[in-house]
């Protein structure tokens, strides 16, 4: 069953929120659930879950600066003008490029585009 991206957010949410409760020392499944108002059971699958979970999957990623952007626009624009980013048909190999710089397809287009 496919969850949606506003669930998976929820989820999330509530495990960070949990993550933290825990370590303030609050541990007991009955006041996690009034605190957090959700079910006992949904508490203690997340409590399960925690345990697998790494430091990196109870944080959102963050926005990138604008420096940043600028910056990848000058690396995609440099890569413009090396061949190897070019198919033989002489085509720009987008796919190349965004996995190179691990970016969206949509960021290289945009910079194509001149936006």
């Amino acid at each position: 069953m496919k969850i949606s991206y506003h669930r998976r957010r929820k989820i999330k949410t509530r495990r960070i929120a949990l993550d933290k409760l825990i370590k303030d020392g609050i541990e007991e499944p009955k006041e996690l659930a009034e605190l957090l108002k959700v079910t006992i059971p949904t508490i203690k699958r997340d409590i399960e879950e925690l345990k697998t979970m790494s430091k990196s999957d109870l944080t959102f990623k963050t926005k990138e600066s604008s420096q940043q952007i600028l910056e990848k626009k000058d690396t995609i624009l440099k890569m413009l003008d090396d061949e190897e980013y070019y198919t033989d048909k002489g085509e720009i190999n987008i796919a190349k490029i965004s996995s190179k710089l691990k970016t969206s397809r949509t960021t290289v287009l945009s910079v194509l585009n001149g936006e």
